[in-house]
């Protein structure tokens, strides 16, 4: 379990002792190296007259396709999407600023002040990236899951059941010219819901029967919307459109399952304070790609025993060697991509610029894809991914260490792995704790507790087949492209992507289960060249796995199976 794996509970006297030490350095550092990102990846450098990073790499004597963008910056995925500023090189500027302010408060104020300085910072670029509106929405939904698990009594509940009511004014309710203007209506919705929560939501919550389906179904409330705003499109053919601070809220999902997982273990203080519930989800390293890696922080026993576990100092270098690997994946991903793609095409090899869909979509218009074609450009495109992946995970993850956070790494060489079960945490590590968590022990103590290899493959299914389909994908795929009833109905369409997957980490975990070896992995002796082949192979089937969620227009599933089969040298 990720709380066993993380160590145990923290003390404030080890917080203490852990951030007692300032020193100059490690501050400069971050400092130098986010004005490094701002250069490389925004308009800073015509602020103060400086080359912009195209022109300097060429008086270097650089020439790097691929790396540079219209503007002359390098093109990053860094990005923080759906914002009311259209211009990337601004947002990231932004997202720099508030990084550097929430750090130098991580570092500086005193340890009762540290998480909340992170809470309001996140806020503050929440604010200034899409304005008050969303950023009361994002809290209020955050609220009302905050009451619904930990109901406050006496005068608390009227204090904080005012809340919801104070931020849905602000959210929802019709703007006012002024302020002054908009008083009136804020006390009345104010004093509406906190009359609501102590005198109706308040008392049923008092009772067991009630309490626990109320909180599931607001743990649980992204799931149930997109279910239900499927349907509701299919039948009235009118698709709902959410608030930008709900949909802010709803990509929060997978962290209150690991939430209220934490809540039901009784990990988490029945009366935890507001700001101590709403640091564990807004952080600003929730901000830069919030639809990447938002399993990042997992839950609230994870981020309370991993907050200044560690020397900051020492967290704080740990944080700069990650922001400088992804550094090198952001910047040399694509240029790398082009490079391997323009040699194999000299050699007379097809591999679609190492993009999978492109290779689809040509198969599925009729063209000639040989067995080459589909192992090179499969295996191309993961590249791709695993270099832009680990760019973004690793300022995440490093974003999150330099405030003070030991969070784990979201992606360790994946390519090192020499098998489906090393690979997954590898590549997706705190998502792989979310359906281990969430999914995988309850149906493994639950299910066949005499058949040991029956409950594994069973626990293995329900968690990397059903629930990383439905409560992964599933709901990414209706929030990025709209709660549609044909999109639902697409998502499902992927189902081999993820039975595949599932069966391959089944077997892997059957095969080990009776592996007595115990040779270490990429050991230096006569038999590393099988660890070589063997980390290919789980790569190239990871890697043609994805062509069953690279959709073409005309394109069927028998299509996809064709290719998929044509990887190994199957013709139907």
């Amino acid at each position: 379990m990720t709380t066993l794996l993380s160590g145990g509970p923290v003390t404030p006297e080890q917080q203490l002792e852990n951030a007692r030490t300032h020193r100059p350095g490690p501050v400069l550092a971050v400092l130098a190296v986010l004005a490094l990102y701002a250069y490389l990846f925004t308009h800073v450098a015509d602020v103060f007259d400086l080359p912009r990073p195209q022109a300097l790499a060429e008086n270097l004597g650089l020439h790097m396709d691929h790396v540079f963008d219209d503007d002359h910056n390098v093109d990053s995925e860094i990005r923080i999407p759906k914002t009311r500023i259209f211009n990337n090189d601004d947002e990231r500027l932004i997202l720099f600023a508030v990084a550097a302010a929430a750090f130098l408060c991580a570092y500086f104020l005193p340890l009762r002040r540290k998480r909340q300085a992170l809470v309001f910072w996140f806020l503050i670029g929440l604010l200034v990236l899409y304005g008050p509106r969303a950023t009361a929405g994002l809290v209020f939904a955050h609220w009302l899951v905050y009451l619904t698990l930990h109901p406050p009594s006496g005068r608390r509940a009227l204090a904080y059941g005012s809340m919801p009511g104070l931020l849905a004014y602000l959210a929802f309710a019709p703007s006012s010219p002024t302020l002054v203007g908009a008083l009136p209506g804020m006390a009345a919705w104010g004093v509406v819901a906190a009359l609501a929560f102590r005198f109706g939501l308040r008392p049923l919550l008092e009772r067991e029967a009630i309490a626990v389906p109320l909180r599931t179904v607001a743990v649980q409330s992204a799931i149930i919307l997109v279910f239900a705003g499927a349907l509701f499109e299919g039948l009235a053919g009118d698709a709902w459109a959410l608030p930008i601070g709900i949909l802010l809220f709803f990509w929060h999902w997978e962290r209150l399952i690991m939430y209220h997982v934490d809540y039901k273990d009784g990990l988490v203080p029945k009366d935890v304070a507001p700001l101590a519930y709403l640091s564990v989800f807004l952080h600003p390293g929730a901000l830069p790609n919030w639809t990447w890696g938002v399993t990042i922080g997992q839950g609230y026993a994870y981020t309370n025993n991993n907050f200044l576990s560690e020397e900051k100092n020492k967290l704080i270098m740990d944080g700069l060697r990650l922001w400088g690997i992804a550094l090198i994946y952001l910047v040399f991903g694509d240029w790398i991509r082009y490079a391997v793609a323009g040699v194999l095409d000299d050699l007379g090899f097809s591999v679609y610029a190492g993009r999978t869909r492109r290779m689809v979509c040509d198969f599925v218009g009729g063209g000639d894809v040989d067995t080459p074609s589909v192992l090179l450009t499969t295996f191309l495109d993961l590249f791709r991914w695993l270099l832009l992946w680990g760019g973004v995970v690793h300022f995440k993850v490093g974003l999150w260490r330099i405030c003070g956070y030991r969070i784990d790494p979201y992606f360790n060489k994946p390519w090192m792995a020499t098998n489906l079960v090393s690979f997954w945490p590898r590549f997706t590590f705190h998502y792989r704790e979310f359906l281990v968590r969430a999914f995988y022990y309850p149906v493994f103590f639950r299910f066949f507790k005499r058949h040991t290899r029956t409950r594994i493959v069973f626990a293995t299914m329900a968690s990397v087949g059903a629930a990383n389909l439905i409560w992964g994908h599933m709901t990414e795929e209706m929030y990025y492209h709209g709660m549609r009833f044909e999109h639902f109905g697409d998502m499902f369409q992927t189902w081999p992507y993820f039975f595949l997957l599932g069966a391959g980490i089944s077997l892997t975990e059957l095969y080990l289960l009776q592996k007595k070896s115990r040779r270490k992995p990429w050991t230096l002796d006569a038999r590393i060249i099988l660890d070589v082949v063997a980390a290919y192979c789980t790569l190239q089937f990871f890697a043609l796995l994805h062509i069953f969620m690279k959709d073409c227009r005309g394109g069927t599933q028998g299509d996809a199976w064709r290719l998929f089969l044509k990887a190994f040298g199957i013709e139907l």
